[in-house]
């Protein structure tokens, strides 16, 4: 099995999603995961340290939901807890356009995202570090997003909490959920439905490894209340449930 990734691996990522990729796109996913494997020796950017685990795991599951939804190409997205860029950094390189706010509270992962983003080349792409908490208390971020992606964060009912606050009213967060996704969605109806969301669609898909993965897609319905979200850990602590 190669260590590295290759050309190879990213033409038949593109043919698994059915996404029409140009010869710079590909040339960025396949320079992104060999950024990825650098960064893995220093520090735990995500779980995954092949090449091929990266690629065939996740950056198709990052870029999954690009064969379900149209993401507005002049739109705010924001991918909250970002880590090594997933899925935001993958999302970025396929819709150029899209302005990319990349958000996460270690200021080492920051760093690697910034020299990253630097050396793909890619422009309209922010980054804030900074607690969710904060974010979604900020009027500069508060429901200013089209689009916010939540990947691997935490619990559903936490998630809504502090994703919901920084959607405009109307705009989508799609949420990636392993095999529990539909037992915490039904924990979540409280939280969604308190901070101004509902579940508009759950798709349930598989990878290459027959891993089971659900993306929930909320819809931001109305304005979230001004108290949430609440401050900094009570989420987490003390989640918005039944």
């Amino acid at each position: 099995m190669p260590q590295n990734a290759t050309p190879e691996m990213i033409d038949q990522l593109a043919c698994r999603l059915e996404l029409s990729l140009g010869s710079l796109e590909k040339k960025r996913l396949l320079l992104y995961t060999k950024l990825l494997m650098q960064g893995l020796q220093k520090q735990r950017l995500t779980g995954e340290r092949t090449a091929k685990g990266l690629i065939e795991k996740q950056i198709y599951d990052s870029l999954y939901p690009l064969q379900l939804i149209t993401l507005k190409e002049a739109g705010k997205a924001l991918d909250l807890g970002s880590g090594g860029g997933l899925p935001g950094v993958p999302i970025k390189i396929c819709m150029t356009h899209l302005s990319m706010f990349l958000a996460d509270a270690n200021k080492r992962k920051i760093r690697f995202l910034q020299n990253a983003v630097e050396q793909l080349g890619l422009d309209k792409v922010n980054f804030i570090n900074e607690r969710a908490e904060v974010i979604g208390q900020n009027k500069e971020h508060r429901e200013r997003f089209d689009h916010v992606f939540c990947r691997a964060v935490a619990e559903m009912a936490v998630l809504a909490e502090l994703v919901l606050p920084l959607l405009k009213t109307g705009g989508r967060a799609l949420i990636y959920k392993g095999p529990r996704g539909m037992q915490e969605a039904i924990e979540a109806e409280k939280a969604i439905k308190l901070c101004g969301g509902f579940i508009e669609k759950v798709h349930e898909y598989s990878l290459s490894t027959g891993e089971k993965r659900s993306l929930f897609i909320l819809n931001k319905a109305e304005s979230t209340p001004d108290q949430y979200p609440r401050s900094i850990g009570t989420p987490g602590r003390k989640p918005l449930k039944d």
